[in-house]
């Protein structure tokens, strides 16, 4: 528990190793790995204060996104898709991430905690923050709840200002299926990505019927995991086996395309959506915006050398290292504090200097990885360490958990996400295809995933509690919708006995293997 209420302390302290990091940074690290990290999330920064504008009109709070109207700005998005090179860059740490606890004689159950807990940090502090805020300025002071779209549609504030966790949560989905992208990247690399964006493309370029509309979700795991598969690529050195001038031919041709079908239709071509309206390239991703990001890769990789010269510069590091430590911090902020600035009716100079207070308030909880409890760790030596990306020897329980709990996490955050934070209550229903959920349940979704993802690699005592206690919560939560609305949906209904039947299952399976050590 202290771990947890130290992440809403600041520790000014930890800045001091920022300097250190970037003062001794190893010459075998990829500065240009950081570089587009940290250009990605500069554009996106940018993109939000040079494409949005906030306008009052007749007691209406209108939100517009230039970008959807005004042709130069149509074109601008293309060479700002800052989260594809975001993507791409945790491709390449994800697979260097992978070898290195394959080194250590890890396991997959580390590989997803480690990855996961690397964010997690900064996303409770986030959410937590978020929530206390909106629901207590929804209360005491004049503040909109509601936007109007270009659509003339109504939004509500909490889809608009929390879109950076809807980002989040994709990013949560790439992470899950890295065992399988990574085993597919090492059997046929170039055979994977060639199904992937063709499969993208196709998804994106079909006429689905109204009943199978739900098909053009797919791509927000196809086209992600596309970009983030191109990470692998430099992560082995592969992309440098082009020459130079592959780079630009691609990057000319996918700009050339876009500038042409620009000209020569009335298509929707802005790749910069913030989930505004429901005409989109965005979400899901279209062939577009798949485009863009190939063409923004590539002129950035055909520059390559010339970045890392100027990364070699000592300032210059330091700058681009105090940004990429607190990367996650500022992403996650920098919509809230746009709408802050708006709305309190604040200079346009303090964007930034209020982007940086906040990094500065929340010193330290991005710069260390998240734990629950550091006494209560205790390292699982795997019997065979990762032969396959799915096969690891009699680890199936812990791994299986790992994966239960990642996914538990991804809808938590994302009901949280459409929930709202509780601003229209806590208990009511927000509806999205299949998942029907509240508020209140997405939060115990969050924590139950967290502890049980942490709890893979803890003592077995400790474990067996906290899975009993997780089913325990599951059985709590839909005798609590039973009650409330009377009515349970199906998929709530088999996804929650299905957790509790594997929590009990995974309970049962360790004491039987605890007494056969003992029998032993």
């Amino acid at each position: 528990m202290k771990q947890v209420i130290n992440l809403f302390f600041p520790s000014f302290s930890s800045f001091k190793n920022v300097f250190k990091e970037a003062n001794n940074t190893s010459v075998s690290r990829e500065r240009f790995i950081d570089f587009l990290k940290v250009i990605g999330l500069l554009m996106i920064i940018f993109n939000t204060k040079y494409l949005l504008e906030l306008e009052k009109s007749a007691g209406e709070l209108l939100i517009f996104n230039n970008s959807f109207t005004e042709s130069y700005k149509t074109s601008f998005t293309w060479y700002t898709t800052g989260i594809s090179l975001f993507f791409f860059s945790t491709g390449f740490t994800n697979k260097i991430a992978w070898y290195s606890n394959v080194g250590k004689d890890g396991s997959q159950w580390k590989f997803l905690t480690d990855r996961v807990n690397s964010f997690m940090g900064p996303v409770l502090v986030w959410i937590t923050t978020i929530t206390v805020l909106l629901n207590l300025f929804s209360k005491e002071l004049n503040f909109p709840l509601y936007l109007t779209n270009q659509e003339d549609g109504i939004i509500t504030l909490t889809e608009f200002l929390m879109w950076p966790l809807w980002i989040v949560s994709i990013y949560m989905v790439v992470v899950v299926f890295c065992p399988l992208t990574i085993y597919l990247h090492k059997k046929n690399p170039y055979l994977t990505t060639v199904v992937l964006i063709f499969l993208t493309i196709a998804i994106d370029t079909i006429d689905f019927s109204i009943s199978l509309s739900y098909l053009k979700l797919f791509n927000y795991l196809l086209f992600w995991l596309t970009i983030h598969q191109l990470g692998y690529f430099f992560a082995d050195g592969k992309l440098f086996e082009f020459k130079s001038s592959i780079f630009i031919t691609v990057s000319l041709v996918s700009y050339v395309y876009l500038h042409y079908k620009f000209a020569t239709t009335n298509e929707f071509m802005s790749v910069s959506g913030y989930r505004l309206t429901s005409l989109s390239n965005e979400d899901p991703p279209t062939i577009y915006y798949l485009i863009s990001s190939i063409g923004l890769l590539a002129i950035l990789l055909f520059f390559r050398k010339s970045f890392e010269k100027i990364l070699n510069g000592k300032k210059t590091w330091l700058f681009f290292s105090f940004i990429h430590s607190n990367i996650y911090t500022i992403f996650l902020w920098h919509v809230f504090i746009y709408f802050i600035v708006y709305i309190f009716n604040l200079e346009v100079y303090l964007y930034p200097i209020l982007i940086i207070a906040t990094v500065l308030l929340f010193g330290n909880y991005e710069r260390k990885i998240f734990k629950l409890s550091t006494k209560l760790v205790q390292r699982v030596n795997p019997l065979q360490p990762w032969p396959t990306p799915i096969k690891a020897k009699l680890s199936y329980g812990n791994f299986i958990l790992s994966w239960i709990s990642s996914l538990l996490i991804l809808i938590g955050t994302l009901q949280i996400t459409l929930g709202g934070v509780g601003i229209s209550g806590f208990f009511s229903l927000r509806d999205f295809y299949f998942l029907t959920s509240n508020t209140f349940e997405a939060f115990i979704k969050l924590f139950t995933g967290i502890v049980l993802l942490n709890v893979t690699i803890r003592k077995i005592d400790l474990k067996n509690r906290i899975l009993l206690f997780a089913a325990i919560i599951q059985v709590g939560t839909l005798m609590l919708r039973n009650y409330q609305y009377s009515t349970i949906t199906t998929y709530e209904l088999y996804f929650s006995l299905f957790l509790i039947t594997l929590f009990i299952l995974l309970v049962i399976l360790n004491r039987n293997d605890t007494n056969k050590k003992i029998v032993k």
